[in-house]
């Protein structure tokens, strides 16, 4: 008999446990998994296989949605529900649904709210694999609207950008296999996945910055991650090889950014691992983040340093200007100031010259170029190119002086502000 109440016990405790509780006690409200405020309305949601943190495959169950205390959902309770694996962390754009063939139908029916909650308990339980993301789809077919204080119902919380995809409207039932182009949002639903069993640990962060193989990381990051639900506290570890904690090890951290409080070394490769630490136990597995940091200041950062072009077409690409340095403020020799950016020279011989500098192609760079004559203690300006927005080419034709030397700087446009140079390509031809 004790056998039998042990057995009962363990397997309601195995019960209670294969669930996957995801920021259940936010208090925002967005448009997922339905819209109550509109007549109908058609929502994705990706889930990560990373935020599911899932010890294993398993069958789904069921799903739980929560709902404001002060909200009505009686007239916004029509629903069909599907699940589905994929390859896709984001929605690329307002038309990029997951397609109704990769989708299963789990539930169709009336909803209601109970305790605050939208119980869905699916007519056939879910296979997932735990190798893919999890898409959960919702459609609310029912033609009336709940009329509520914030317009939406259902508790959301904040996540990756672009994870969630909707569409509401008054029009018509959305066909999920050719669904009208939607809105894309920062939030997803609060829910409980029933079923899967949760890791011990807490899962592991998502890193906002730097991105994995990112370049050109500054020296002193703001290292930024998603918080993780139920944590309390996460550790940073850096170091220069896969895994490596040299730079930092196991860094106690309570937000969800951090700052290291020495410079980094520059043009050289880090490895980053952000875990989170829930009740003592701490996330497992996480991945590392590899970015490369800036590279040195380039040799002609300062005036003194100029490339000198001696033989046209001269053309040079400044892949290296991210490093470059204000040296000893901004520039007001021309009557538009600007950065002190990355320096080139060449000597007139009374002919024509056209100077241009152009960015590679989807740049926002929006740099200014100042042409010069004399020395560099001693500049005069002969003009000042700032004529196009970012990503925009300048060009200047002059006639020059034989005999006289002729600088030129390029760097961001701001007269007030040191802002960071970019890649850019500087062609100097003879007419």
């Amino acid at each position: 008999m004790k056998k039998i109440l042990l057995l009962s016990l363990l397997s309601i405790a195995f019960t209670l446990n294969a669930q996957i509780n995801i920021n259940i006690g936010s208090t925002n409200v967005g448009t997922a998994p339905v819209s109550s405020f509109f007549s109908y309305s058609y929502v994705q949601q990706i889930y990560p296989k990373q935020e599911l943190n899932a010890t294993a495959a398993g069958n789904i169950t069921g799903l739980t949605f929560y709902v404001d205390p002060s909200a009505t959902i009686n007239d916004s309770s029509d629903w069909t529900v599907y699940v589905g694996h994929t390859t896709k962390t984001t929605f690329a754009s307002g038309t990029d649904w997951i397609p109704a063939a990769q989708l299963t139908q789990v539930f169709a029916g009336t909803v209601t709210k109970t305790n605050n909650k939208v119980e869905v308990t699916f007519a056939t339980p879910f296979a997932y694999n735990n190798t893919d993301n999890l898409v959960i789809a919702a459609r609310e077919n029912s033609q009336s609207i709940d009329i509520n204080n914030f317009d939406e119902a259902f508790r959301v919380y904040p996540h990756i950008p672009y994870s969630t995809l909707y569409y509401k409207g008054d029009r018509m039932v959305v066909d999920p296999a050719t669904p009208p182009g939607g809105i894309r949002a920062d939030y997803k639903s609060s829910v409980t996945i029933s079923g899967l069993t949760p890791k011990p640990g807490p899962s592991c962060p998502f890193v906002n910055y730097p991105a994995n193989n990112a370049q050109f990381v500054s020296l002193l990051p703001n290292i930024r991650w998603l918080a993780v639900s139920g944590a309390d506290s996460y550790k940073v570890s850096l170091g220069t090889s896969p895994g490596g904690t040299d730079v930092i090890n196991q860094q106690a951290v309570t937000g969800v950014n951090f700052t290291p409080s020495t410079a980094l070394n520059r043009d050289t490769n880090y490895y980053l691992k952000v875990s989170a630490v829930s009740a003592g136990l701490e996330s497992s597995g996480c991945a590392d983040i590899v970015f490369k940091t800036i590279p040195p200041i380039p040799a002609n950062d300062a005036c003194s340093g100029a490339l000198s072009a001696s033989v046209f077409p001269y053309t040079y690409t400044q892949s290296d200007a991210v490093s470059a340095t204000n040296n000893n403020g901004f520039i007001t020799t021309c009557s538009d100031p600007m950065n002190d950016g990355t320096w080139f020279k060449f000597t007139g011989d009374g002919g024509q010259f056209t100077v241009k500098i152009a960015m590679p192609a989807g740049s926002a760079y929006d740099p200014q170029m100042d042409i010069y004559s004399g020395a560099c203690n001693s500049l005069a300006c002969i003009v000042a190119m700032d004529n196009g927005g970012g990503g925009a080419a300048e060009t200047y034709t002059f006639t020059t002086t034989a005999g006289t030397e002729y600088f030129i700087n390029v760097g961001a446009y701001e007269d007030t502000v040191d802002m960071p140079e970019d890649v850019f390509t500087l062609t100097i031809t003879k007419l």
